[in-house]
């Protein structure tokens, strides 16, 4: 192994910004050390670059996504800008960027200048989200808890909540987690409702989306 790769974080600079690599076997609080002394010494370095977090060969707890998200953008003026889970899957943040998806879909017309809503915690029972266009959650949805998007919706976490995307007619749009298992599920003008017990466990996440005119989950 060399020694960039032994690295906790690998830093490759783009003609886009900064992609975070982060090393497979690592732990995670020397991750956050890494990454907090390479920012205290490299600030001027760094400036107001974009990051993008690259997690196809080491996933993340959900917690452990809002503390990186955190460091990278509460104390500095990078801004994270996009998340990869896998070779054909990835989250942009920045309507700018168009995202990269797991199979080819009619895109939708949501407003092209609207940021999508990010919520850094998990959403507790009552909370209500609503979003123009898409909407990440870097946390849980739990039971009694909405979130509402005329977009996708992305949770890194478990979604137990109620998720409603493409919620003004589009039919495009999809309901991404970790784990889904709500007590409903909204696409557009279509209302599901996931079979209880025992399922699969995703290898990475799961993803929810219109097919044959009703909404169907798979395990990715």
């Amino acid at each position: 192994m060399s020694k960039n790769e032994s690295l906790p974080i690998q830093v490759k600079a783009g003609r886009e910004g900064f992609t975070l690599v982060l090393h497979q076997t690592a732990p995670f609080e020397s991750i956050l050390e890494y990454m907090t002394q390479r920012m205290s010494e490299s600030q001027d370095f760094f400036g107001q670059s974009e990051i993008s977090l690259d997690l196809r060969s080491r996933p993340l707890r959900t917690d452990e996504i809002a503390a990186l998200c955190d460091l990278l953008t509460k104390n500095s003026k990078l801004k994270l800008v996009e998340v990869r889970l896998s070779d054909e899957v990835r989250f942009s943040l920045d309507k700018s960027r168009p995202a990269k998806e797991a199979a080819p879909a009619k895109r939708r017309s949501v407003p092209k200048d609207v940021e999508p809503v990010i919520v850094r915690n998990t959403c507790r029972s009552g909370a209500r989200v609503v979003s123009a266009t898409d909407c990440v959650v870097l946390g849980d949805v739990n039971p009694g808890a909405e979130i509402i998007a005329a977009g996708d919706i992305i949770v890194f976490g478990n979604l137990r909540g109620l998720a409603h995307a493409g919620a003004t007619g589009d039919r495009s749009a999809r309901i991404w987690a970790l784990s889904i298992e709500p007590n409903q599920l909204r696409i557009a003008d279509l209302v599901a409702v996931p079979p209880r017990g025992n399922k699969p466990v995703p290898k990475r996440y799961e993803i929810a989306e219109i097919r044959e005119n009703q909404i169907a989950v798979s395990t990715m």
